[in-house]
C-alpha cells in the first residue's frame, strides 16, 4: 500500500511545471562569495549581471516580471533597468504600485521602509528623476492586478484537483485489489 502511495506521489511530481519545482528547491543558495558568476547565473533564482563592472549589489525582484529572483547588478542600476533585466513586466503588472522594501538601521533597531513608485508615470512621460537609488538588499515588488490573482487561484485549484484525482484513483485501485 505504501509502495502505491509513493508511485502516486512521484507521478504527481512529474506532472508539476519545472518552474514550480525550481522555485521550491532553488531557494537555499550558498553566499555569493562561494559561487562563481557562471554558477550564479545558472541557478534557478539568481541572475548575475555586469561581471567586471565594479561594485555589485543584490536586489530581490518579486511579482509580475518575466524572471523573478535575486538579481546581482552594478550599483548604478535603476528600477527601470532592473525590471528590464528581468525581461520586463508581464501584461498583468500594475506599474503604478511598484514598491521597494528597504531595511534601515535606527539606533540598534532595523526599521522597514516601504517606498512606493509609479513606474506607469515613467512609461507616459519618460521622467525618472524621482526614482530612488536602489541599495544592496532592497526587495522590489511589481504587483499584479485582479487577473493575476485569479490566475494564481486557478493554478492552486488545478494542483488541488490533481491531488484529489490521484487520491480517488488510489482508493479505487485499492478497492479493486482487495476484492
Amino acid at each position: 500500500m505504501r509502495f502505491i502511495s509513493c508511485i502516486v506521489v512521484g507521478f504527481l511530481l512529474t506532472l508539476q511545471p519545472n518552474e514550480l519545482l525550481a522555485q521550491a528547491f532553488g531557494g537555499n543558495l550558498p553566499s555569493q562569495n562561494t559561487l562563481s558568476p557562471d554558477q550564479l547565473s545558472n541557478s534557478p533564482s539568481v541572475y548575475y549581471y555586469g561581471q567586471g563592472q565594479g561594485v555589485q549589489i543584490d536586489i530581490n525582484l518579486w511579482g509580475e516580471v518575466k524572471k523573478t529572483g535575486k538579481m546581482i547588478v552594478p550599483y548604478t542600476t535603476d528600477i527601470i533597468s532592473l525590471i528590464s533585466l528581468a525581461g520586463g513586466p508581464t501584461s498583468n503588472a500594475k506599474l503604478d504600485e511598484v514598491r521597494i522594501i528597504r531595511y534601515t538601521m535606527q539606533d540598534t533597531t532595523a526599521v522597514e521602509k516601504i517606498i512606493r513608485i509609479n513606474v506607469e508615470k515613467f512609461v507616459e512621460t519618460g521622467e525618472q528623476s524621482y526614482f530612488p537609488i536602489l541599495l544592496r538588499g532592497d526587495t522590489v515588488i511589481v504587483p499584479g492586478g485582479a487577473l493575476s490573482a485569479l490566475q494564481s487561484f486557478v493554478s492552486v485549484l488545478q494542483i488541488v484537483t490533481a491531488v484529489l484525482q490521484a487520491t480517488f484513483l488510489f482508493v479505487i485501485i485499492n478497492q479493486n485489489l482487495n476484492r
